[in-house]
C-alpha cells in the first residue's frame, strides 16, 4: 500500500472572498460576520462607530460571546469623537464595564486621526472597509491576510500615538 501524498501536504489556505456593501441592511450583517469570523481580536475604527452600530443589542451580544470564549481575546475601537461613545453607546460602555482589560477604547492623536476611515478588522484576515463613495457603501474581504496587514499596520500606528484609554466610566457618571 502506497502512502497518500496528499495526507502529508499542509492544508490549503482558505480562499479569499470579497462582498460588496451597498446597503446599512448589508453593513450589519457584515459587522455580525466578521466579529463572528474572530478568535483572538476585533479592531474598529471610525470616526464616531456609528456607522458600524455596534450599540446593537445583537452585536453587543456577538461581541460578549467572542470576549468569554477566548481568554486572550480582544478588542480595540478608536475613534476621533467620543461624544457617541459617551451619549448613545451605552450598551457597548455596560460591555466595556464587564471586560474593562480587553475591551478598550481611545481617542486617536489629532496628528493622526481616523478621519474618513471606517474598517472593522477580525483578526488578521478579515476586513470590512466602507469608503464614503455613492456607488458601494464599502466591500468585505473573508481570509485576505495580504489586504489586511497594511490596514493592521495603519491601526496599529494610530492606536499607539493615541491617548490613554477612556475611562470605564465616563467621568461624572460614576
Amino acid at each position: 500500500m502506497e502512502p497518500d501524498a496528499d495526507a502529508d501536504a499542509p492544508p490549503e489556505a482558505p480562499t479569499p472572498k470579497r462582498t460588496l456593501i451597498t446597503s446599512r441592511a448589508e453593513t450589519q450583517a457584515a459587522v455580525m460576520e466578521a466579529i463572528g469570523t474572530a478568535s483572538r481580536r476585533v479592531l474598529c475604527l471610525h470616526a464616531d462607530l456609528s456607522i458600524f452600530e455596534l450599540t446593537r443589542p445583537e452585536v453587543v451580544d456577538r461581541l460578549s460571546r467572542f470576549l468569554l470564549a477566548h481568554r486572550s481575546a480582544r478588542v480595540r475601537l478608536l475613534v476621533d469623537d467620543t461624544n457617541w461613545l459617551d451619549t448613545r453607546a451605552a450598551r457597548l460602555r455596560g460591555l466595556q464595564q464587564r471586560f474593562p482589560l480587553a475591551l478598550e477604547l481611545r481617542a486617536a492623536s489629532s496628528d493622526d486621526p481616523v478621519g474618513d476611515d471606517a474598517t472593522l478588522i477580525a483578526d488578521d484576515s478579515t476586513v470590512l472597509d466602507l469608503q464614503p463613495i455613492a456607488q458601494a457603501r464599502g466591500h468585505m474581504w473573508l481570509n485576505n491576510k495580504p489586504h489586511a496587514q497594511p490596514l493592521i499596520s495603519a491601526f496599529s500606528r494610530r492606536w499607539d500615538a493615541a491617548a490613554h484609554n477612556l475611562p470605564v466610566v465616563p467621568l461624572g457618571l460614576g
